[in-house]
């Protein structure tokens, strides 16, 4: 990783969370992610080594805010990363699926 991701993730930490919300344990450049990068906004994934906690912070550019959440899943950073390069999904879509899924039985109503 570059010598300028490294300072990012630096900035990160020091802008967004030094210390892990769980347990209190220091964060260090090798327990951040950027899952995200736009000319406007960064998505970063925290995960504590000692408690293996996880959040996922949005940071806004321009106005320096950020807001942060904790995770609890078992989807890998690169699956989060190949998530968010999709499409978004419309309501016609999720209505079609439920629909197929109803009349093949698949679900019950």
């Amino acid at each position: 990783m570059g010598e300028n991701s490294n300072e990012q993730k630096q900035y990160f930490i020091d802008t967004i969370a030094k210390f892990c919300d769980k347990c209190g344990t220091a964060y260090s450049i090798d327990d951040l992610e950027i899952i995200q990068e736009t000319p406007i906004s960064s998505i970063i994934h925290f995960s504590c080594k000692n408690c293996k906690a996880s959040h996922i912070a949005t940071f806004l550019k321009p106005m320096g805010i950020s807001n942060r959440m904790p995770v609890n899943t078992d989807i890998g950073i690169e699956e989060i990363k190949k998530f968010l390069q999709k499409e978004k999904i419309s309501t016609d879509e999720i209505l079609d699926l439920y629909l197929y899924l109803k009349s093949n039985n698949q679900i019950k109503v």
